[in-house]
């Protein structure tokens, strides 16, 4: 994905000058934008500079966290008209928050700025979901409530569910995603399988990606599992949710004439009928023709015998 990006940024700025849009002797240096947030402080900022007289550049890269003073990276002096600088925990030098990022490009005696581009570095998971229960409504639904927790940056709610009184919560279990203001009391109906009983677990996620413990119902044991991206769902209104159903499989269908035709024991095959060789049956007209032109013949020989 990063080379991706590096490769799009250099095709644009390539564009760019042979467009026109560059003059001899020009220098420039652009930054990638970063996620809104990071959940590591191992990420790296991406760099395009534009040197049309094709002169030797070195390139630092400086960070500054809200309301602190800029700081040069430790990664430094990069010489690569398009690269990277690949942060180091010493770089987040004031834990989670706010980072801005500018860039220096120097060829010659020139020294040109980059435009500025910020990230929020967040990596401490949201509290879990409160007042949860469940009730169970009909053969096939089941009503949970619970209320969201009340950390500013939450997103949203991951349900899981089993037949088992210990399983895993990952994206094999999961069977519902639901959008959550901080705070908010939620209402949401999951069906399944008629007259199962059924065990859920709950985990709360944040816009950078943490995620909290488990609350669940299950008797047993529940393993977090990796959770894995997904789309964002809009934010709840505190009304009554209804979840899409898993689909079920498909019920075996009733063998009929035709599938029982080709299953062992079942009558011939198609398959059988198709490559078998059939024996030629014999057909008895040609003797009976034989026959009856013998018996006329005979007759004739036995009429004119008479005549003389």
């Amino acid at each position: 994905m990063q080379k991706a990006i590096k490769t799009i940024l250099i095709f644009l700025i390539l564009n760019f000058v042979l467009a026109g849009g560059a003059k001899a002797g020009e220098l420039n240096i652009v930054l990638n934008n970063l996620p809104q947030y990071q959940k590591s402080t191992e990420f790296s900022v991406f760099y395009t500079v534009i040197e049309t007289d094709q002169l030797p550049v070195k390139v630092n890269l400086y960070i500054q966290k809200d309301g602190k003073d800029w700081r040069q990276t430790v990664m430094r002096d990069k010489t690569d008209y398009a690269g990277e600088f690949k942060l180091e925990g010493s770089d987040i030098y004031d834990g989670e928050g706010k980072y801005n990022f500018y860039a220096t490009a120097t060829s010659s005696e020139k020294t040109v700025t980059s435009n500025t581009i910020s990230t929020t570095l967040d990596m401490t998971p949201p509290d879990s979901v409160s007042d949860y229960h469940k009730e169970r409504v009909s053969a096939t639904n089941y009503r949970l409530y619970f209320k969201c927790p009340s950390n500013s940056d939450l997103e949203k709610v991951y349900i899981y569910r089993s037949k088992e009184t210990s399983f895993t919560a990952d994206s094999g279990t999961r069977v519902a995603e639901i959008g959550c203001a901080p705070g908010e009391a939620k209402i949401t109906e999951i069906g399944g399988e008629s007259d199962v009983d059924y065990y859920f677990a709950l985990r709360a996620l944040d816009h950078a990606g943490n995620i909290s413990g488990i609350v669940t119902d299950a008797p047993g044991t529940v393993v977090a599992g990796q959770v894995a991206g997904a789309a964002v769902s809009p934010t709840g209104t505190g009304k009554k949710e209804k979840v899409v159903l898993l689909p079920k499989e498909e019920p075996t269908a009733t063998p009929t004439e035709e599938t029982k035709e080709g299953e062992l024991g079942g009558g011939i095959s198609a398959e059988e009928r198709v490559l078998g060789e059939e024996t030629p049956k014999t057909s008895k007209l040609p003797y009976l023709l034989i026959g009856a032109g013998l018996l006329i013949l005979a007759g004739i020989f036995l009429s004119r015998r008479k005549q003389e």
